[in-house]
């Protein structure tokens, strides 16, 4: 028991040192927590920076890893019931320390990056690097499908493109020692290579290095009383050292090649247990103990495995092996290099690259070529053809991978596409994507920021693709965003719109938004935008019938469709552009409506004919609660009678009408005539004195519209027909326009068009019936290719200008 609480305060002590020093300031790391991984005698804990931190290579927030070294617990248990001399204590932290120092002067790309140099205290060693995920040798102890759990709930797999792409790695980490530090590793083991957050291969463990030109080299001797991780492991060193004492770089390439060896047998390709005697019986049965190397690979392992340093393959001979030739290798291998290439090679390979792509691991994509993206993403040239790639690795994503690993990286670049308008126009292709993948409230505050911005924009294709994407995003947003940014930014585009496709678009776009705005909104918003528009494209006519149709089926009372919509859709569907087809679509939309009318006025009717009896003795209250009931709301035809009556009758007859008032008990008031009030001159048209026969005809006998009376009662003018064409200009309106009164048909056509409108919500766009809505892409209002175009229109009433819709403000 006093064993187990001597530990627990040595633990203590350790934590509160190590909150002390400048790491335990700068980083939020938990050292009783259990390590993610080991290298040799070090414990690799998580850790993160924290944001008031400003010394170093990171951010705040950044994932690190920092390396511990307990020296008083460790010294403590010793090595089978043996404790370590001062002497022995002092070779294993000089053998530490060698290797942090080594490796904090190294840099290179595969080689581990240091962060935070180390920290020495009376306890413990410390120090900080990038964000390592485990050991070479954590990961290959099975030999079948070697898995490790990172991050809680991702499965790690070394599969082949994972090996090619760290093999490759470390043969240049080697080169890069050899060549440009000149010096030897000198114990090249898993151990010795770290795998990090992005999947590379790092290599560290310098703690035996030594210049590549020693004179006296370190002889290997194998000391039983050390820990074996303070000694070279004999399974990978070179004959030539171990039995002769020769140190060259050769020695380094020959324990690649068992690296390589281990990666694919799981164990080392000898085992020697640290006797010299066995080594010299493994070392002549190499290479053929490498069984499950591919087939590919084996030329290249056994000339890295010959035990004559002058014959055997070099690091270069083994990165040139036809096994790396692999599309997937060689394109990881070039965008690591994407910043030697010229731009134009840049450009030719990131407009590719999005086809190579389904290729990939889903793990390569989001931690290897994902985060190499994000980096070329600054150069704003190379943005256009960057995005497609990261919008295709996002949809490969779960949305919990998409926040933790892609939100971060996204932000600069969302910002930076606002001003380029091909990267907006991918975006907004993958809209959809980045709503399923992103927090609703990160979709909101920056995602929804470049819509607003591509309805607003100059550029038509901008334009074009943000109305494509409205529809299917409106009824996801918040309400109060939808009508006061997204509904005042469609109407915008709507009213001056120069482009046919973008003004049906955005009728589109507000017929989706419809069941996601309040009754007010649409009444003072966009219904004043729907009567004040005067263009009468097809197109245009078409998409908003599909609105008037919506509007008084679902959502408009019957009063409000009789006198609102029914004569709009009539003063449209007898404009000459219309098809035949097109016409009919009116025609039954209208049959729809007025059935839906006649239903509910005659149901209305019956309830009113109930309620005031036989004998019409109901008094005006009565009379008002019917009317109430209008727009088929529930009456209440059981009500007690006592209850009806004195609802009915206010609990007082005096109330009534003044003739009335003086009836005796019982007697049931007289029936008012409707017309007592009016002058003697108030006749029905039927009871003109002037017989039919002499009365004008409707309609001309040349089959031309009749010309309204002068008596008749003016509309509100969507069209004005400033010229009136010459004799031959009328092709298929012949028939209805003749050039006898032409003036006369022209005054006729302004008071037959009219627009008034009152709406409720109507549903979504998803059930829009086929309105042969099909206008030529990009074709500008007023350009159709109808005869019907040869008339001459006010350039306010071609469409497409901000007097479309009259002094009509989108953001008022």
């Amino acid at each position: 028991m006093e064993g187990y609480l001597s530990k627990l305060r040595g633990l203590a002590s350790s934590a509160v040192n190590a909150i002390q020093s400048k790491i335990g300031r700068d980083y939020a790391v938990d050292l009783s927590a259990r390590p993610v991984g080991h290298s040799g005698l070090w414990a690799l804990h998580r850790a993160t920076r924290r944001s008031s931190s400003s010394s170093g290579g990171t951010s705040g927030g950044t994932q690190v890893t920092v390396w511990v070294f307990e020296k008083q617990r460790y010294f403590e248990q010793g090595i089978n019931r043996q404790l370590f001399t001062e002497r022995e204590q002092s070779l294993v932290v000089e053998r530490l320390r060698a290797e942090a120092g080594q490796l904090t002067r190294l840099r290179h790309p595969s080689v581990l990056q240091v962060v935070e140099p180390l920290e020495e205290t009376r306890t413990w060693l410390m120090f900080v690097t990038e964000q390592v995920i485990a050991s070479l040798d954590d990961l290959i102890q099975k030999t079948d499908s070697v898995k490790r759990v990172i991050d809680g709930d991702e499965e790690f797999e070394l599969d082949d493109l994972e090996i090619q792409k760290g093999l490759l790695q470390v043969s240049k980490a080697l080169g890069f020692l050899h060549s440009d530090a000149h010096i030897v590793h000198g114990n090249l083991v898993p151990a010795s290579v770290l795998v990090n957050s992005k999947g590379d291969w790092k290599l560290g463990g310098f703690g035996f290095t030594q210049p590549a030109n020693a004179e006296n080299p370190r002889r290997f001797e194998h000391d039983y009383q050390m820990p074996e991780h303070t000694q070279q492991d004999l399974d990978y060193l070179a004959p030539e050292y171990v039995l002769h004492g020769t140190w060259s770089p050769a020695c380094d390439v020959f324990a690649f090649g068992c690296l390589v060896a281990a990666v694919y047998e799981g164990a080392a390709p000898m085992r020697c247990r640290n006797d010299v005697g066995a080594y010299r019986r493994e070392i002549a049965r190499l290479p053929d103990s490498a069984v499950n190397v591919p087939e590919d690979l084996m030329p290249a392992v056994t000339g890295l495995l010959r035990s004559d340093p002058h014959a055997r393959a070099t690091l270069r001979d083994f990165q040139d092996s036809k096994y790396f030739n692999d599309v997937r290798v060689a394109t990881l291998r070039y965008l690591e290099t994407l910043v030697e290439q010229a731009e134009d090679q840049k450009i030719q390979f990131l407009r590719s690259l999005v086809r190579i792509l389904p290729k990939f691991p889903d793990r390569i994509l989001r931690c290897k070529i994902q985060p190499l993206l994000y980096e070329h993403a600054t150069d704003t040239q190379l943005l256009p053809f960057i995005m497609p790639s990261v919008m295709f690795i996002i949809d490969r994503m779960t949305a919990d991978e998409f926040a933790r690993r892609a939100m971060a990286g996204l932000k600069p670049l969302l910002a930076a596409v606002h001003a380029s308008a091909p990267s907006l126009c991918v975006v907004l292709d993958h809209l959809a994507v980045l709503e399923a993948k992103a927090p609703a409230a990160v979709f909101r505050a920056d995602i929804m920021d470049l819509v607003y911005g591509a309805l607003m924009s100059t550029d038509a294709s901008v334009q074009d693709k943000a109305l494509h994407a409205v529809p299917s995003i409106s009824k996801k947003l918040d309400p109060h965003d939808l009508q006061e940014k997204l509904l005042p930014r469609v109407q915008h585009v709507y009213a001056r719109a120069s482009v046919l496709t973008h003004k049906v678009r955005a009728l589109i776009c507000l017929h989706g938004m419809l069941p996601s705005l309040d009754k007010e909104t649409i009444i003072s918003k966009v219904m004043p935008m729907l009567k004040r528009t005067k263009t009468r494209e097809p197109a245009v006519v078409m998409a908003m019938l599909a609105m008037y149709e919506e509007l008084g089926l679902r959502h408009l009372d019957k009063q409000a469709v009789a006198a609102e919509v029914l004569p709009v859709l009539w003063a449209q569907c007898v404009d000459g552009r219309l098809r035949a087809e097109q016409f009919a679509r009116f025609m039954q939309v209208i049959r729809k409506l007025g059935d839906r009318v006649e239903k509910e006025h005659l149901e209305y009717l019956d309830r009113r004919k109930r309620v005031l009896g036989d004998g019409g003795g109901a008094t005006a209250a009565a009379a008002a609660v019917v009317d109430d009931s209008v727009g088929g709301d529930d009456f209440a035809d059981d009500m007690d009678t006592g209850a009806f009556e004195a609802m009915v009758l206010g609990g007082s007859q005096t109330n009534g009408n003044s003739r009335n008032s003086s009836r005796r008990p019982g007697q049931q008031p007289a029936m008012q005539n409707p017309l007592a009030d009016l002058g003697n001159d108030a006749k029905w048209a039927w009871d003109a004195d002037e017989p039919l026969s002499t009365q004008s005809p409707l309609a001309p006998s040349n089959g031309s519209p009749s010309v309204p009376r002068s008596s008749a009662s003016t509309v509100t003018v969507d069209v004005d027909f400033i010229a009136s064409p010459a004799d031959d200009e009328f092709g298929a309106f012949g028939s209805y326009v003749s050039p006898t009164t032409a003036s006369a048909n022209a005054n006729a056509t302004q008071k037959n068009v009219a627009s008034r409108l009152r709406t409720t919500t109507p549903q979504r766009l998803g059930n829009l019936p086929n309105y042969n809505i099909s206008p030529k892409p990009m074709t500008l209002i007023g350009q159709t290719a109808s005869a019907a175009s040869k008339f001459s229109t006010s350039q306010k009433h071609a469409g497409g200008k901000a007097s479309d819709l009259g002094d009509f403000d989108p953001f008022a």
